[in-house]
């Protein structure tokens, strides 16, 4: 029996794969599984191929994964144009489509899979259902009945799905599904291929994704506006904010462009509201300005930037890791803004409070590199527990400090107390031009000086804060990963996966990528000889900002992808086993 479950799908747009993969990963939650549901698509606005993996596990899963065990093909050229994406390799189980007229022995891959099975999909969705658009649903009778996954809760999925488009529809759709079944059923692969079920007495999880819980983690935060511009793959941020936002007394603003998005968040945080933005690539080099007067003004706002492949309009579709250099240099000026990342879709909630919290703290715009694949993959996690998280409210001046009150007062800390319009005595001055204590206008060097110091140096106990860094390994070992964002959890798979190989190696995972935490980087280097830093970038990004900032050990290099080239746990293994060997024979 199957432990780990990989299952890759792709077709033409209109062929329903998404919708089979999110009515698959519905039904796997209701039993209990854990899962993550990755999908993918040409730009097109319509048509085109697109593609979805599914990856189950009885345990909680860290990554999309690698070679499929399952390749379901509806149409051959749509499926290879995902190449890497959806790789096929010895042990993988091929189900394509019969009437795409290939012959088993003849099917257009460089590997020769497990078995292979053409199946009369289309034949089978007309005589059930009347329509070629209940294929999908064929495929989900294939996949329950070959592989032994959730067969009554797809079912009742479905039932819930067509409820309201009239009994015909249902009817049919439930037809299409029972055809599968049965197909599977009286053709049975060669072999145990069921996947192990699911721990008895599991309750139900949570089906979401990234967006949405980042969506959810502001609203938990107390974000009160929100202003932005619609952007993929960023823009359902928005979206579910717009639904619940005034729920909890905030307001929403769709702008006409970038630029006035994030002027209204700087606007509203001067007013006194805790507010965010967000975007992608394109999007942060339009706001980088307007984020420096939020800088200089020392406002606190939260930018979400959602990375996509680039640059300019690059692979809106794709995900990609190449945006850290935008983040962290695109300010003008001496200026330094946090920059989080998530790991997991999972972690998306809790980054979005912290990048709340050191906003509000420090009085700071703070980014929050995300990613196309944790912002729109499906799933499935435990219930979020808030109880786990504290809130940071921004220092507001005392009636004492409102006699006079000096609004960038030069404190021990750096930080000084923010007032807001309707603050009796709290009038100051917020323009984008160096002031001095008061507000004031001001071209004095030596005011320029004292500011940058208060601006900058007010973020070094940040640095300090090493439970924004997960450590796992050796503390003693030689050998070193660092990774970070969706690509992290590949790392953690691959590590763990060497440890249990008596691979002798450690793991760092930062979600502060800026400022440079240099104290942890210098600690976690101190018993390496070998390190590698993953992540999904052309450049290499991290690696090169760690090698600014840290003395590095000698062999410090890159395993590093331009985006929709995916970065498996086995690519990773490999380099650790290597590193592992020439540093023994050394």
């Amino acid at each position: 029996m199957l432990n780990d479950l990989i299952i890759g799908m792709a077709g033409s747009g209109g062929d329903g794969i998404v919708s089979a993969g999110e009515s698959l990963i519905s039904a796997l939650a209701q039993d209990g599984y854990y899962a993550i549901l990755t999908k993918s698509f040409g730009s097109q606005i319509r048509g085109g191929e697109s593609s979805c993996r599914l990856r189950v596990a009885s345990t909680p899963v860290l990554n999309p994964g690698g070679t499929l065990t399952v390749a379901v093909v509806l149409n051959w050229e749509d499926f290879l144009r995902f190449g890497g994406e959806l790789p096929v390799g010895p042990g993988t189980v091929v189900i394509y489509e019969q009437k795409t007229k290939v012959a088993p022995d003849a099917i257009p891959l460089a590997v020769k899979p497990a078995i292979v099975r053409a199946v009369p999909m289309a034949e089978l969705a007309m005589k059930s259902a009347g329509t070629l658009q209940a294929k999908n649903n064929v495929v989900l009778g294939l996949l329950a009945g070959w592989f032994g996954l959730a067969r009554q809760s797809i079912l009742e999925g479905l039932r819930k799905k067509f409820a309201k488009k009239g009994a015909e529809i249902l009817q049919g759709n439930e037809r299409a599904y029972a055809a599968g079944l049965d197909y599977a059923d009286k053709n049975p692969l060669e072999g145990d291929w069921h996947f192990n079920p699911p721990q008895a007495g599991v309750g139900k999880r949570l089906i979401t994704d990234g967006n949405e819980l980042c969506a959810s983690a502001a609203l938990f935060a107390g974000c009160k506006f929100f202003g932005g511009y619609p952007i993929t793959p960023a823009t359902e941020i928005m979206q579910h904010l717009q639904r619940d936002i005034w729920k909890h007394g905030g307001s929403l603003l769709q702008a006409e462009d970038e630029i006035a998005g994030i002027a209204a968040v700087v606007g509203a945080s001067f007013a006194g509201r805790k507010a965010m933005t967000a975007t992608s690539g394109p999007g942060l080099s339009l706001k980088s300005e307007v984020m420096g007067l939020a800088s200089l003004a020392e406002l606190p706002l939260v930018c979400v930037n959602v990375q996509r492949g680039g640059p300019s309009t690059g692979l809106p579709t794709k995900s990609e890791q190449a945006d850290l250099f935008a983040a962290a240099f695109s300010a003008h000026g001496d200026t330094v803004r946090p920059i989080l990342a998530p790991i997991s879709v999972e972690d998306m909630f809790g980054i979005t409070v912290e990048a709340f919290n050191i906003a509000e703290q420090y009085q700071t715009p703070v980014i929050v590199l995300s990613d196309q694949e944790i912002a729109q993959r499906k799933d499935i996690v435990d219930p979020v527990d808030r109880s786990r998280f504290k809130l940071v409210e921004r220092l507001e001046p005392t009636a004492a400090e409102m006699v006079d009150y000096t609004r960038f007062r030069l404190t021990e800390s750096g930080i000084s107390p923010l007032s807001h319009p309707g603050m009796k005595g709290g009038s100051y001055l917020a323009a984008g031009i160096e002031h001095n204590e008061h507000g004031d206008p001001c071209s004095s060097g030596e005011m320029h000086e004292q500011m940058n110091n208060k601006r900058l140096n007010k973020l070094n106990p940040l640095k300090q804060r090493r439970d924004l860094f997960l450590l796992e390994g050796d503390p003693t070992a030689e050998v070193g990963v660092i990774s970070w964002g969706s690509i992290a959890g590949v790392a953690l798979e691959a590590v763990r996966t060497a440890r249990a190989q008596g691979l002798s190696v450690k793991l760092l995972i930062p979600k502060l990528l800026y400022p440079v935490a240099e104290e942890v980087y210098q600690d976690f280097f101190k018993s390496l000889r070998r390190c590698l830093v993953v992540e999904q970038s052309h450049q290499g990004q991290l690696h090169r900002i760690i090698r600014m900032w840290v003395n590095t050990p000698a062999e410090f290099t890159s395993l590093a992808k331009s985006g929709a080239n995916p970065i498996t746990p086995d690519d990773v293994l490999r380099r650790i086993s290597a590193m592992t060997r020439a540093t023994a024979s050394a």
